[in-house]
């Protein structure tokens, strides 16, 4: 019995890809090699070795060392220098540092990326250098909001990153205290209802910074994440 609600789980988070995939008319055999892909970098993340998660997959080593090629290779390239911004960004928010700190504690990456990294954020406002030349978060919270689509896939991923942590706490571990899953569907006017959402994301943001100052004051480290989600409700 547990498998089989396992299994339904898995199948309707299955449905917005394959909606997706129909949308765009994207074959199914290809879909199962970008599933396999998927899982792969999944398993790769968790710490299996090749040969481990060769037969997690039910593939040879060859293949899975095949399936590691592609992820190392330029398709992905992109992806993982944006979402290297993105952890170089909320590290310094947790703990400013030196850009000699930052790179040091990311000496898994490329230095040379590192330092692109750090560049890139400081001169988009997102990071800053205070008094004592250690870097900061931005005084001006800055949006991720390039119009380059490899921007908008990592802001996806952190969403969905979220989305699927919030899901997991809810719904499986029946967290109602710090996790929450709710879509109230209704009729606006689209004028009212995107100054409704400006007007949102401003007082969010002012209480979550207060939240934050908070915790610092106490010493409380706790991490949390909230995603926001709005769209007309018509079907494609």
């Amino acid at each position: 019995m547990l498998r089989e609600m396992q299994l339904r789980l898995v199948y309707s988070l299955l449905k917005p890809a394959v909606r997706c995939a129909a949308r765009f008319s994207v074959p199914v055999r290809t879909v199962v090699d970008l599933l396999r892909l998927s899982m792969y970098e999944e398993l790769a993340n968790q710490g299996l070795s090749v040969s481990e998660i060769a037969e997690r997959l039910g593939q040879t080593p060859r293949n899975a060392r095949l399936l590691r090629q592609r992820l190392d290779g330029d398709f992905f390239d992109a992806e993982k220098q944006i979402g290297l911004l993105r952890e170089l960004e909320d590290h310094v928010s947790r703990q400013p540092c030196s850009s000699a700190e930052l790179a040091e504690h990311f000496a898994q990456h490329d230095h040379a990326a590192v330092e692109v990294g750090i560049n890139a954020l400081l001169a988009e406002g997102r990071l800053e250098l205070d008094a004592n030349g250690r870097l900061r978060t931005g005084a001006k919270y800055v949006v991720l909001s390039s119009e380059k689509f490899h921007h908008r896939i990592d802001a996806l991923n952190h969403h969905l990153q979220t989305m699927y942590r919030s899901l997991m706490e809810r719904l499986v571990a029946d967290n109602s205290q710090t996790a929450m899953i709710k879509t109230i569907s209704f009729t606006a006017q689209p004028q009212a209802l995107a100054a409704l959402l400006k007007r949102l994301e401003g007082t969010l943001r002012q209480e979550i910074a207060q939240l934050e100052e908070q915790a610092a004051f106490d010493g409380d480290e706790s991490r949390f994440a909230i995603g926001i989600t709005a769209t007309p409700s018509d079907e494609d």
